[in-house]
């Protein structure tokens, strides 16, 4: 076994995540979501509610990541608005979203924790959404 390739594989550095990796994750999410080029995002697939957080915050996550001038930080302004949920679903959903450990607040920004997290959620709406068709 070659220690460093597995090493590599093993601790991930977001910065050092494969493009490959990359443009499979923005594949799968081109399905349900896009991201304008100032970082507004657009749900174009409906989810469920407990999602579409989740949904929102992993987008302009991987979008950073493949443009820097992309903020992956969105305000709770901008995510609510994103959603289209009503006040009291998004804050539930919202309190939900940290409560699982999916994203970080600071101030009036909201972050995805990181891309393996993504990664996760990712492949998790992808399989939900096979067994609804």
């Amino acid at each position: 076994m070659d220690f460093e390739k597995i090493k590599k594989e093993f601790i991930v550095n977001p910065k050092e995540y494969s493009k490959e990796k990359l443009a499979n994750l923005m594949s799968s999410l081109l399905e349900f979501v896009r991201v304008g080029n100032k970082g507004e995002v657009v749900v174009v697939r409906k989810v469920p509610s407990r999602k579409i957080l989740k949904l929102i915050l992993s987008a302009r996550y991987v979008a950073h990541e493949a443009e820097d001038a992309i903020s992956p930080d969105v305000s709770r302004t901008e995510l609510e608005s994103y959603s289209g949920l009503k006040k009291p679903v998004f804050s539930a959903r919202i309190s939900e979203v940290q409560r699982e450990g999916f994203a970080d607040k600071k101030g009036d920004v909201i972050r995805a924790k990181n891309i393996l997290l993504i990664e996760k959620f990712v492949q998790e709406l992808k399989s939900s959404n096979g067994k609804r068709n």
